[in-house]
């Protein structure tokens, strides 16, 4: 895995490439997953979600947001995926009121972690999903830390 401070000095050269090497791919996701995480550790959770992970075990300051999408049409109000204090990817979809206070519904909890990609290397596409967030995981927490 490419170090933060790289993928920082190189994703601005790297998306304006039109075709990427599956190193570059990989340095891509990972500048996203970076992102989001970072932006939601910063900003916080909105309040349903935070209250409910809590009740299940989850530590927000040693669990990162891989995906939180909010009120997407046709969908609970709250769902994506998480990477907990213990490597666990838990997806969840939450219906909550409309300002994100209450859980009204729990729709899906779930350990994904059995159906993740972890191997450091795959023919043609480079690490596997679970690979580059636990790594953008252990950064961001150390950069934190």
């Amino acid at each position: 895995m490419v170090s933060t401070e790289v993928i920082v000095m190189d994703i601005e050269r790297i998306l304006k490439k039109r075709q990427l090497n599956v190193q570059e791919q990989n340095t891509v996701s990972a500048h996203g997953l970076m992102c989001t995480a970072k932006a939601w550790m910063d900003n916080g959770v909105p309040t349903a979600l935070a209250h409910y992970g809590e009740t299940r075990g989850v530590n927000w300051s040693q669990t990162i947001v891989l995906k939180l999408e909010i009120d997407f049409p046709g969908m609970p109000r709250l769902f994506g995926l998480l990477l907990t204090q213990v490597d666990r990817f838990i997806a969840f979809e939450i219906d909550t009121d409309s300002a994100h206070l209450q859980v009204e519904s729990v729709d899906r909890w779930e350990d994904i972690s059995a159906h993740q990609d972890y191997s450091a290397s795959n023919r043609g596409t480079g690490k596997g999903f679970a690979a580059i967030a636990k790594q953008v995981k252990r950064e961001l927490l150390a950069s934190n830390g």
